[in-house]
């Protein structure tokens, strides 16, 4: 259930919606008066501050906790190809030492990680064996609401058919079929093959896949739908990072009943496990003084992850969504909004023992299905013999950046997220389905650079994504972004709270998305179309900065 009807977020709607709205919560007003008191404009709640306990976690109650983290399956590239094929259906797979069931892709939770090089050609064959009306417990499609206690009233619905495509979630790749089509539907029984080009200056990095069917992917990214994607290079070869132990931690985020994974919205988040590697409070072992690669990817369809810092390491952050930065950044918490990935350094402190990662509080919007709690995600086990610390390096890649003088804008927008849940907008208007009433639509000129002030106008946090086109932030709430430039495909927005960006429309020609990667708010509305149209223009060329 999208627990968002509240009286807070009468403000943020258009008058049209009230009475609809009215009409709606006659039926819970109490609960509007338990909740009308939180705060929507902090990160985390007060109590958070200077928390020195966790609670226990009661969803990994009967998981296998503590065991060492495994590192899910992996198929490489061999002489520029790789070729893969992803069935989405029902299976049964090992869940925290539990067999679980649900629809995930050839049996794995997580999937396979593709692993390719820049110029590299990747073909996935996607099959669809997927029942068409198959819910996952908690989900509805039916008017009245159902009797089950928690599940959506009949305003939030789920809809039938079980339609999927595939998305390569961060790649700098054609947007036209056979490459990342994500407005293609495929039906249950039917399969689509799909091939990616990758270009020879394809950034090295960490990236996924998942489904991107509309109003079906919440609901199958929740039930375990995802995988990750490295592309070989850039890092890999910086000394003071190659030869490392290299970690991947895929992190979801899931609720499971009676075996089977639920619907992402059937219970609040203190009820939804935070699993890694399909992993429940996995053990990650460091030796005293020893410095590991971690890449980490939030695949979870809606979980804010914010780790706290940890007595026993210390962090360096190398990139943001497989941009690398030019020189290392130490930080204190690790936050990754749902679909982003960083790449940080690790180095464990001369004290052995464990130590406990702890996901902080977050209040992502004000109502009981907003307020994500206080957790234990897994623990770092320093352990065995003592390593000299290494030195963390000084420099690692160039790093491209458009706020230069020579950096022609040829066009400025204004982005609104607004809502009335359960529906969700873009500039006042919810997207359908490509071919019908597709919503919003935006165009631009091919190797031209864009700028845009994305304002979040509701009372929850919101998270943009573009595809195809990674972009550089250059001002929050109006300030100027000074220092290293910033990039991303995927940023939180506050509520109440702009970001502006600058956008190489580079390379590729064609129609694809932008959205809110809270997938629930994608698949009710918040998403729209991106032209991107051929007039001749020069190819782009970004300025880099040497690090």
């Amino acid at each position: 259930m999208y627990d968002a009807l509240h009286t807070r977020y009468a403000a943020f709607m258009p008058r049209v919606h009230r009475p609809l709205l009215v009409r709606v919560l006659g039926g819970i007003a109490l609960l509007v008066v338990i909740v009308a008191g939180s705060s929507v404009l902090t990160r985390t709640a007060p109590a958070d501050a200077g928390a020195k306990t966790t609670p226990p976690c009661k969803p990994c109650e009967g998981y296998a906790t503590g065991q060492p983290l495994q590192t899910p399956n992996a198929v490489s590239s061999v002489n520029g190809m790789l070729n893969y094929t992803l069935t989405a259906g029902m299976s049964t797979f090992d869940l925290g030492g539990r067999t679980v069931r649900s629809e995930v892709y050839n049996g794995q939770f997580p999937g396979t990680t593709l692993v390719v090089n820049p110029g590299d050609k990747m073909n996935v064959l996607l099959r669809n064996r997927m029942k068409a009306r198959y819910l996952p417990y908690g989900a509805s499609s039916e008017n009245p609401p159902p009797i089950y206690p928690g599940q959506p009233y009949a305003v939030y619905p789920q809809k039938l058919g079980n339609i999927t495509n595939l998305h390569v979630h961060g790649m700098h790749v054609s947007p036209v079929a056979p490459s990342d089509d994500v407005l293609l539907k495929i039906p249950p029984g039917s399969q689509y093959q799909y091939r990616y080009q990758l270009p020879a200056d394809h950034p090295a990095g960490l990236f996924w896949y998942h489904p991107h069917g509309h109003h079906y992917a919440d609901m199958q990214v929740g039930e375990g739908q995802a995988g990750a994607i490295i592309v070989k290079g850039g890092l890999d070869d910086v000394p003071g990072i190659k030869g490392l132990v290299d970690r991947l931690m895929v992190f979801q985020n899931v609720t499971v009943r009676n075996g089977t994974v639920t619907s992402s919205q059937y219970l609040t988040p203190e009820h939804r496990l935070i699993t890694i590697n399909g992993q429940v409070q996995p053990r990650i072992d460091i030796r005293p003084g020893e410095t590991q690669r971690w890449r980490l990817l939030n695949a979870s369809y809606e979980r804010f992850l914010k780790i706290l810092p940890m007595d026993g390491a210390r962090y360096w952050q190398l990139s943001s969504d497989a941009n690398t930065f030019a020189h290392p950044k130490q930080i204190g918490e690790i936050w990754l909004a749902p679909g982003q990935r960083m790449e940080v350094l690790v180095q464990a402190g001369q004290n052995t023992g464990s130590f406990p990662l702890i996901q902080a509080y977050f209040n992502q919007r004000p109502t009981p299905y907003g307020k994500q709690p206080r957790v234990q995600v897994a623990s770092l086990n320093v352990t065995g013999a003592a390593q000299t610390p290494q030195e963390i390096p000084a420099n690692l890649l160039p790093a491209r950046d458009l706020r230069g003088p020579e950096v022609k804008i040829a066009a400025r927008h204004t982005i609104r997220f607004t809502q009335a849940p359960p529906r969700f907008f873009i500039d006042g208007a919810m997207f359908h389905d490509h071919g019908g009433m597709a919503g919003p639509t935006f165009v631009a000129g091919l190797n031209t650079v864009e700028e845009w002030k994305i304002a979040n106008d509701s009372p929850e946090w919101h998270n943009f994504h573009l595809h195809v086109d990674d972009y550089q932030i250059v001002r929050k709430d109006g300030k100027e972004l000074r220092g290293e430039p910033q990039w991303a495909d995927s940023i939180a927005i506050p509520p109440g709270k702009t970001i502006t960006i600058r956008i190489p429309f580079a390379d590729y020609a064609g129609t694809f998305v932008f959205h809110c990667h809270v997938l629930v708010h994608e698949d009710h509305g918040m998403m729209a179309i991106m032209k991107v149209v051929d007039r001749g223009a020069p190819p782009l060329v970004v300025p880099e900065t040497a690090p």
